[in-house]
């Protein structure tokens, strides 16, 4: 049983806001709240709200949510309700296990946070934190003034792309000026617009145990979350057949395949994605290839970069190549950070058709 794309997408808005940063060609001003967000000793541990969650795709309303968030102790308590198609998800992370609760369809995961370590349970000004020193290179940032939200003072930035293909596109962020809690935030990425604005939000409640309890019936199985969202595993065969075609593979004189596996959006996005993962001759990660049919609606954006004869798009922030060759779209990750995207360019000129290994 896998979870579809949604469901994903909610799970990650429930438990971080993953934003923007800022580049280092920001104002005075704006420099001086970085700084003062990062030097502040204040840190809230405690704190509920409920928040409104629109996602428009192309200005068309596709999901209208809202969101209650319980956090004391470092557990962490979420329940999110569409308003489009009455789906309720309750989601429970007590520090060392996260427990998410599908009521409308009776279904449950969990998954070890463990090694997430303290990612697992930052606070807001750690969040505010990370999320400025982020993209250091990729965005510039903006002080537009001050805003009250909710009886907050709050700081409103607007963080720009410096590039108009970044993945994660602009922003807009309000940040409680004395703790660094993230208000309400806005961003516009490939025609996907996200807004999350909290409606209510108490920075010092007093949140029993009973608060952070999760009750799920007996008949309802617990699956393993990393499992769910993990590939089948596949042969190339089968990998053919789902593609409709054979694919390039590198062959394995100077790397090694060690997982080959597939993910089924036929149901979101009609259609399958093969993976591949390949390590060096001495089982070291080196990149992740992932391939699907060609997308009609987003073309390869011509850059600095050709592989075998097509041109290239290099995106920075996941360090990785995108190309289009023969009806298929390729999107190579390179995971070894000691690996040059030339010396990958160079080496995927040797790639072979799956039908010929």
């Amino acid at each position: 049983m896998k979870i579809n794309w949604k469901n994903l997408v909610i799970l990650l808005s429930m438990f971080t806001l993953i934003l923007g940063g800022c580049a280092q060609d920001m104002n005075v001003s704006a420099e001086e709240i970085i700084h003062n967000a990062i030097e502040s000793e204040k840190k809230v541990t405690t704190y509920q709200g409920k928040a409104d969650v629109t996602i428009y795709e192309e200005k068309e309303l596709t999901d209208h949510i809202l969101l209650e968030e319980y956090v004391a102790d470092g557990k962490r308590k979420v329940i999110t309700e569409s308003q489009l198609n009455d789906e309720q998800v309750v989601a429970l992370n007590d520090g060392t296990n996260m427990i998410m609760y599908d009521m409308a369809k009776q279904e449950a995961f969990e998954m070890d946070v463990t090694e997430l370590g303290d990612y697992a349970n930052l606070s807001p000004k750690e969040q505010f934190k990370m999320m400025m020193e982020s993209m250091q290179d990729s965005h510039t940032h903006e002080l537009v003034g001050e805003e009250k939200l909710l009886d907050y003072d709050t700081y409103h930035i607007k963080v720009k792309a410096n590039d108009a293909d970044n993945l994660l596109g602009d922003m807009e962020i309000w940040v409680e000026q004395k703790t660094w809690f993230v208000v309400k935030v806005v961003s516009e990425a490939g025609g996907l617009k996200t807004e999350l604005e909290y409606t209510e939000l108490d920075l010092s409640p007093e949140l029993s145990e009973e608060t952070f309890t999760l009750d799920i019936p007996d008949n309802v199985e617990i699956t393993n979350l990393e499992d769910s969202f993990g590939p089948d595993k596949v042969t190339i065969e089968e990998a053919e057949e789902a593609l409709g075609q054979a694919f390039l593979v590198f062959p394995e004189d100077e790397v090694v395949l060690t997982d080959l596996g597939m993910y089924d959006f036929s149901s979101e996005l009609e259609r399958y994605e093969v993976e591949l993962n390949y390590t060096s001759k001495d089982d070291i990660p080196m990149f992740t290839l992932s391939i699907f049919p060609t997308p009609d609606d987003v073309e390869v954006e011509t850059g600095d970069y050709t592989i075998r004869g097509n041109d290239a798009e290099y995106e920075e922030i996941i360090h990785g190549l995108i190309w289009d060759e023969d009806g298929l779209r390729y999107t190579l990750l390179i995971t070894n950070p000691d690996v040059e995207v030339e010396d990958v360019i160079e080496l995927a000129e040797t790639m072979q058709l799956s039908s010929e290994k």
